[in-house]
């Protein structure tokens, strides 16, 4: 029969029910969040020099690659998305602090903007948006590789 928390104190604490947080074995998971949050920081910086780019060539008269520009900013969109969910799971598994996730949801409103500064044809909002868009990609993902796990989670991949 395996032990259950109504055993009276006196047989082996529930396996099911985990005690106070120092009882707890590591969680030997707690690193993929942030390696989530990694690879997800990466394809979205990347993602956005490449929206940059297309923007630059569209610029220089390649008026076909509109179309990618506007395909890719709603990729953009649902990849900000992930990384911002990435953020959250990361800090909710304590390897990081709160303000990565803030930082998702400011940079998902200024990508609704964005958008519509685009569609509306407003360059003198949209361009610089853009710019500050790509600040603060740049920015996730240098705080994405500046994480550090919890002590216990380290000693627990080392195992």
């Amino acid at each position: 029969m395996p032990p259950t928390s109504d055993s009276g104190g006196s047989g082996p604490r529930d396996l099911r029910r985990p005690g106070p947080a120092g009882d707890r074995p590591p969680a030997r998971w707690a690193h993929r969040p942030v390696i989530a949050f990694r690879i997800v920081s990466v394809l979205f910086t990347v993602n956005t020099l490449v929206q940059a780019a297309l923007a630059g060539l569209f610029v220089n008269g390649d008026v076909g690659l509109l179309t990618a520009h506007d395909v890719n900013a709603h990729v953009l969109t649902m990849m900000l998305v992930a990384e911002t969910a990435a953020a959250t799971v990361a800090w909710r598994a304590r390897a990081n602090r709160v303000w990565p996730t803030v930082l998702g949801a400011v940079l998902l409103v200024l990508i609704v903007v964005q958008q519509i500064a685009g569609y509306s044809r407003n360059l003198l909002l949209h361009i610089p948006l853009g710019v500050a868009l790509f600040g603060g990609a740049c920015t996730m993902t240098v705080w994405a590789f500046t994480l550090t796990l919890p002590v216990r989670t380290l000693k627990a991949l080392h195992r």
